[in-house]
């Protein structure tokens, strides 16, 4: 009797190459094939493969390469970045995918990943929006609604991505417990932060 794997492999197995079900289950790994099996792809085809290659694999590595989520910012950034080229048609595809998943432009996030930003006056920024947002948060308890911020898809910067005058700043619960003493001596090291705060 085979084994559920042992089918799965006989399954997925196509030509020279053997994948996976998890692999295969991309649609960019499945557009990619299509591409590679038709002898005249359609414009369109094509249109999708050069994203593929020169927008998608390039943040999904990043995405894979990095362990912290305090780059969630710089990756949303570079998706940003790579996907300028296609046509307003696209865009007006595109961008809108962008948005609603830009969970890491969230300003909590932002304000964790200024924290730790290697340049020193980005992490002296983050401090003072805390100490800020630590003023202005409102006293009654309720739940908030953790959707992604409005985003600049003109930014020149990853730090300019949000428009912190036109959003609700809330203080990082990850710091809570943390005094506003404790912060500055983080962003005051003399070497790039602790990442894993």
């Amino acid at each position: 009797m085979q084994s559920p794997w042992d089918i799965a492999q006989k399954t997925w197995q196509f030509g020279p190459w053997s994948f996976v079900p998890f692999q295969m289950a991309t649609a960019a790994n499945r557009v990619l094939r299509l591409y590679i099996s038709s002898s005249n792809p359609s414009g369109n085809l094509k249109e999708i493969v050069g994203f593929i290659l020169k927008s998608y694999m390039h943040v999904l590595f990043a995405i894979k390469k990095s362990k912290y989520f305090t780059d969630g910012r710089k990756q949303v950034f570079q998706a940003i970045q790579t996907s300028r080229y296609l046509s307003d048609e696209l865009l007006q595809v595109v961008d809108p995918v962008i948005q609603r998943n830009a969970f890491f432009e969230h300003t909590e996030n932002a304000l964790l990943a200024m924290l730790v930003n290697e340049r020193e006056h980005i992490r002296e920024l983050g401090y003072r929006r805390i100490l800020k947002a630590r003023q202005i948060v409102p006293k009654k308890k309720t739940v908030r609604n953790f959707g992604p911020p409005k985003i600049n898809f003109q930014a020149s910067n990853y730090i300019e991505i949000v428009n912190w005058n036109s959003c609700v700043v809330y203080p990082p619960p990850m710091l809570r417990g943390l005094s506003e003493d404790d912060i500055k001596s983080l962003i005051n090291s003399d070497t790039t932060p602790i990442r894993e705060i």
